[in-house]
């Protein structure tokens, strides 16, 4: 290789399974991104649409603080749990700083921020706002990355935007001075998403994967214990409700996860945020399949947008102003 010989993240022997490893491939912005690594952004588009419907049956139980806190707190102590069994070297001393910056971050200030939007801004305007993510990790990333913005991420990311709008097929609504603020709260939350992302890339170079993970977790599960543990109900729920906080702590947050970061690490942060962009479609399509919700024209009409818009910004079509197929 020109760039001399890969320095792996993991000690020799690691067992985890491939999706959760390092990969210490160069990746350069403008070629296409990988067959696999589409694969785990569709496979994790899926997995956080799905955590809505999830967040139907748990939130109405658990409460909005409750149920962050149970979920993260799951989440952390199922992914210790596996270090533990395959004894894998989180490098928790070495790299507790980014790991807490990180869970607060990601974690910790953007759902204390949704949460507060939620309780007055409806949710396909959050869904529309939060899309604007990979606007932001675009920006971080020329900033601190010096990645070059091409037209065809532009125009991708547009498309994007354009299509989860057109899919909300929302109407306006009053901008008093409370849905201001819960918008600009949103507006918070996906910076945040936004720069979390490019920081992971640039200041996390050696950390292990599930190290990252993990940290993320543990750190906002613990700033938020007092207020957790304070409104979670005494009474025990039903089983289906269980059933769902288990789904979405243990595969809605703490695979997805696992998969986000490594897609972070592999194909960049505007690429793997960009993932935000599937998420109403995978949306909408299992609340169809699990509570029998219409979809329309504006949703088929709007996913096939956002399909193209992602298209481009992975790298699939040839990039806008070039002779060949990926630059």
């Amino acid at each position: 290789m020109p760039h001399g010989r890969p320095v792996s993240r993991r000690k020799t022997g690691s067992r985890l399974p491939t999706v959760m490893r390092y990969s210490p491939a160069i990746v350069t912005p403008h070629c296409p991104m990988s067959a696999a690594n589409v694969l785990r952004l569709l496979l994790l588009a899926a997995i956080w649409g799905g955590s809505y419907s999830m967040l139907r049956v748990v939130a109405p139980v658990f409460g909005g603080i409750g149920t962050m806190w149970l979920r993260v707190s799951l989440a952390g102590l199922a992914l210790l749990a596996f270090a533990t069994v395959t004894r894998e070297n989180l490098q928790m001393g070495k790299w507790w700083k980014q790991y807490a910056f990180i869970g607060v971050m990601n974690a910790a200030l953007p759902f204390a921020l949704i949460s507060y939007a939620m309780k007055t801004l409806p949710a396909g305007y959050g869904a529309i706002l939060n899309a604007a993510s990979p606007f932001f990790a675009a920006l971080f990333a020329a900033l601190m990355l010096g990645e070059r913005l091409t037209a065809s991420r532009i125009v991708g990311m547009l498309l994007g935007f354009s299509g989860v709008a057109i899919m909300m097929n929302l109407g306006p609504i009053p901008l008093d001075g409370t849905m201001l603020a819960a918008a600009a709260a949103t507006i918070g939350a996906t910076v945040l998403y936004g720069f979390i992302s490019v920081y992971i890339k640039k200041y996390t170079k050696g950390a292990p994967n599930l190290g990252i993970a993990t940290g993320a977790l543990i750190f906002p599960a613990l700033l938020a214990a007092p207020f957790g543990i304070a409104v979670v109900p005494p009474v025990m729920p039903s089983a289906t409700v269980l059933i769902a906080l288990v789904v979405l702590a243990l595969v809605c947050t703490s695979f997805a996860n696992l998969l986000f970061f490594r897609l972070i690490t592999d194909a960049g942060p505007t690429r793997a945020i960009s993932v935000t962009f599937l998420i109403p479609v995978f949306g909408v399509t299992w609340g169809a399949l699990l509570f029998g919700e219409t979809l329309n024209t504006g949703a088929f009409i709007g996913g096939m947008i956002v399909l193209a818009g992602v298209a481009l910004v992975l790298g699939v079509f040839p990039r806008i102003g070039s002779k060949r197929p990926g630059g």
